[in-house]
């Protein structure tokens, strides 16, 4: 069997970990593309006699679903939020929420396809603003907007 699909792999995992990183997915939606597009998948699928490979790529496969059900493993990735924008175009993006008294700053990282867009940074306050719904709402009426996605970063 080939090492670097073996399930429990620390290469795997650590090949798998760094994709959805970098692409933006949620761990179960990121299985097929991982395996389908990942150039570390692909390299080892290739060194790989050709009667072996689709047990092997069943069996990484079964592994990563496992993987990506396990509460510990998924904790340490954010929530990806889907949208479309003006073109029907899928949109992903990722939100990091900066809570103050009063007032919360964000940052949304945007994705389309395999590509990384740019960030959509903003800001709001009130004394019971729900701080999250305020900055998906920024954010996807950003992304909404007419023409390409252009980034939006805060004046200081």
């Amino acid at each position: 069997m080939n090492q670097k699909l073996k399930a429990g792999s620390v290469d795997l995992e650590a090949a798998f970990i760094d994709w959805i990183k970098k692409n933006a997915y949620n761990p179960s939606e990121a299985i097929d593309l991982f395996m389908d597009r990942s150039d570390y998948v692909r390299n080892a699928v290739d060194s790989v006699v050709e009667h072996a490979r689709k047990k092997i790529t069943d069996r990484t496969r079964q592994h990563l679903l496992r993987l990506s059900e396990d509460s510990v493993f998924t904790a340490q990735f954010p929530v990806v939020y889907a949208c479309k924008n003006l073109d029907d175009k899928d949109m992903r993006y990722t939100l990091s929420l900066t809570i103050g008294e009063d007032e919360a700053q964000w940052v949304g990282k945007v994705w389309a396809d395999g590509e990384y867009l740019g960030e959509v940074q903003g800001s709001g306050s009130g004394p019971k603003a729900n701080y999250i719904e305020l900055a998906r709402m920024h954010i996807e009426a950003h992304i909404r907007c007419a023409g390409e996605f252009k980034p939006r970063l805060r004046k200081v």
